[in-house]
């Protein structure tokens, strides 16, 4: 979860503002035994991590100096989201035209207890020793460039939504001398 607040004013500080602690603390669980994160100086937002999906929070901020913490800000209720889809996509096939390599995968439907899909991630790389191009795609379908002299590439296609990224799928393209057999309306598939 983002967090963010308006700083105190520094008539309100007595002594040096070290920074702010957020505490947060699951519904029903006493604020005594809160988890805390601390920023450093000025700062009036934090990025909080390491959260269970789809759990009530509450939240508060306090400004701390050397002496310790100030009061709480009042707290603030948040819901975090459900977990991405287990399942990595499926099915994964491609063709080739041209310079482009189109890669196809059956949709990822989300359960009841996961987040929706919205996209999908894909991660490729001509060769181990070349650094990864990202591509975002909204449908199970992609088209990339390719350059003429291409043999194969590794492939990492996983979906995206608001609980995060979900588990990969992993995939060699192969091109086997630059001559490939298309069949009409048959997708090249990886051989296992």
């Amino acid at each position: 979860m983002d967090v963010s607040w308006e700083p105190v004013e520094q008539g309100e500080v007595t002594g040096v503002l070290l920074g702010y602690e957020i505490r947060y603390w699951k519904d029903g669980d006493k604020e005594e035994a809160a988890d805390r994160v601390r920023t450093v100086g000025l700062v009036t937002s934090a990025h909080v991590t390491g959260l269970n999906p789809n759990t009530v929070y509450h939240v508060s901020v306090r400004a701390y100096n050397r002496a310790g913490t100030g009061p709480p800000s009042p707290s603030t209720n948040i819901t975090t989201t459900r977990p991405p889809p287990k399942r990595p996509p499926g099915n994964i096939s491609w063709t080739f035209s041209g310079s482009t390599v189109s890669i196809k995968w059956d949709p990822v439907v989300a359960k009841a207890d996961e987040s929706a899909v919205t996209g999908y991630k894909m991660l490729y790389r001509q060769d181990s020793h070349s650094a990864p191009t990202l591509y975002l795609a909204s449908k199970s379908q992609i088209d990339i460039p390719i350059p003429e002299d291409f043999t194969h590439a590794f492939v990492q296609i996983r979906v995206t939504g608001p609980g995060g990224d979900g588990t990969p799928a992993e995939v060699h393209i192969l091109r086997n001398s630059g001559t490939v057999l298309i069949q009409p309306h048959l997708p090249l598939r990886p051989h296992p």
